[in-house]
């Protein structure tokens, strides 16, 4: 399984997130009020399995549980 870092303007791919660590650094710098992540990108996780996308909506803001 891979993530994607996408654009949601014109859908270009900006990175491809494979391992566990990528995935919470994106993450948590989505979350961070100290880096600012531009709305219009999103994640897309894609399962080669199934072939089907899940996104995100750049609306969504993500906060650490703590």
């Amino acid at each position: 399984m891979s993530l994607l870092l996408v654009d949601d303007r014109n859908g270009r791919v900006v990175a491809v997130l494979r391992t566990e660590e990528q995935v919470r650094r994106v993450l948590e710098a989505m979350a961070s009020d100290e880096v600012k992540v531009p709305d219009y990108l999103g994640l897309v996780e894609c399962r080669s399995k199934h072939g089907s996308l899940v996104g995100t909506d750049t609306s969504v803001k993500l906060r650490p549980l703590t």
